[in-house]
């Protein structure tokens, strides 16, 4: 299912939610999952932040769904903002997890290559907000102490850190960016190729028509 409206929508109540409450939220220019949003306390020399990453989900039709983040984002001064769509348009059903939420209680899909390992949270619509479920993500609720939490992980962040995590994900963007173009023209050299190859092969065909035209023709003329 798609979710790239959802992933707006969450990334719009978001920013308001925290401004609300004095937060200060950036919205970068780089297209990064690991910062989807940067929130900040207040801006000036050396003013710390974390990076949020906004995730929305629905189960208006479906009876679950799920959540991934890969492992490399969960680090430092990071939190996961999700927004659950459950058709109920009087309540808002925003969740957050810090690192630590991630590490202790999502599951952590392995890989041999480690740059693709991500964790991965499941919930069903029926248990998610049900305080006598021991799945529901009521603990994870948005609140003032979420707020409070927040605040403290951005005082506590090591901006040093941060900014390396930005500038290497900024990098990796670059290079992906730079491999995408590679690989279209390359993509568009193929076709070119292929679409010589049909013409080629069109114009063997002709000639080998042709041929045997040009020879019918001299056997016709010698049986006269």
């Amino acid at each position: 299912m798609d979710t790239t409206h959802l992933a707006f929508t969450a990334e719009d109540l978001i920013s308001h939610k925290l401004e609300r409450v004095g937060l200060l939220v950036a919205k970068p220019k780089f297209d990064i999952e690991g910062a989807d949003l940067l929130a900040f306390i207040t801006i000036n020399k050396g003013a710390k932040f974390c990076r949020i990453q906004c995730k929305g989900r629905t189960v208006i039709k479906s009876k679950s769904s799920n959540v991934t983040v890969p492992k490399k984002y969960v680090y430092g001064a990071f939190i996961l903002f999700l927004f659950v769509d459950d058709g109920n348009y009087l309540e808002t059903n925003l969740f957050c997890f810090s690192t630590q939420d991630i590490i202790a209680n999502w599951k952590l899909k392995t890989f041999k290559d480690s740059q693709k390992d991500f964790f991965t949270l499941s919930f069903s619509k029926s248990t998610y907000k049900n305080h006598r479920s021991k799945n529901n993500l009521l603990k994870y609720l948005y609140s003032d102490d979420k707020v409070e939490h927040i605040q403290k992980i951005i005082k506590q962040s090591d901006i040093d850190k941060e900014f390396e995590f930005l500038i290497n994900l900024i990098r990796n963007q670059n290079e992906l960016i730079k491999l995408q173009r590679e690989t279209n023209e390359l993509t568009k050299l193929i076709t070119e190729i292929k679409h010589t190859d049909e013409i080629i092969k069109l114009e063997e065909s002709k000639l080998k028509y042709l041929k045997k035209l040009y020879k019918d023709l001299n056997v016709n003329k010698k049986n006269k």
